[in-house]
């Protein structure tokens, strides 16, 4: 009960600090959930007009590639999900279509973040010196950070787009370290979608087997290399 009230608190702090970046904390937490749950009934009923749809048509490339940027870059849907569905209707030829979506979705993402956001970092780290002096100290190995975050297959990538954009960690390192430490998972994921035989079963990646292992394999590696970044001197 105390450490609930207490992260009530810190919360409560900093909806004070920044009303605006409190409640972008609560969309990042809340709407991809919400967009699984209305979209992929709708995905269903579609399925097989979407499968009829084929990335090298020009218009259905673009209108692909700018829904998915919109949708994750938003956090209107997770990128778990936009990569396994991708797989399924698509097939391999909408892979590179992705790969460029994830990337125009994190700039996005970082973009938003920062704007909203301001120095709200700032004030919140003048309550706790010495974990302002920690992230001031490792700024010039932030790309370690971006890059085991994206490995990371339990942090989301909205929560990451925001927490980047509150440590002002630059767009250009977002990208370039972000996109490599993503390409394990988002492969995984898209070539699930591949697999599949209906939307249920490319969303939850039934045609993968050993997936509980690639999954614990790529928690630890990032948890190890995000308590290597924090503790390395």
């Amino acid at each position: 009960m105390e450490k609930k009230q207490g992260i009530f608190k810190e919360f409560q702090s900093a909806y004070r600090i920044n009303p605006s970046i409190a409640l972008a904390l609560l969309w990042v937490a809340i709407m991809p959930s919400v967009g699984s749950l209305t979209s992929v009934p709708i995905l269903i009923k579609y399925s097989e007009f979407l499968q009829n749809m084929a990335v090298s048509d020009y218009l259905v490339a673009f209108t692909y590639l700018f829904l998915a940027t919109f949708l994750m870059g938003l956090a209107l849907m997770p990128t778990t999900l936009v990569a396994g569905l991708s797989g399924f209707v698509f097939g391999w030829g909408a892979f590179p279509f992705l790969f460029i979506a994830y990337n125009l979705a994190s700039i996005l993402g970082y973009g938003w973040g920062k704007r909203l956001g301001g120095n709200s970092l700032d004030l919140i780290l003048a309550r706790y010196p010495k974990a302002r002096n920690l992230i001031a100290s490792k700024r010039t190995r932030i790309g370690e950070l971006i890059f085991f975050g994206r490995l990371s297959p339990v942090l989301p990538f909205a929560v990451s787009n925001l927490l980047f954009s509150l440590l002002y960690v630059g767009w250009k390192r977002l990208v370039l370290f972000g996109s490599i430490g993503m390409l394990p998972r988002t492969i995984l994921t898209f070539w699930a979608g591949t697999l599949g035989t209906d939307v249920y079963s490319a969303v939850n990646q039934e045609g993968i087997t050993g997936k509980a292992w690639i999954f614990i394999l790529l928690l630890v590696l990032s948890l190890w290399g995000i308590w290597r970044f924090f503790k390395r001197k």
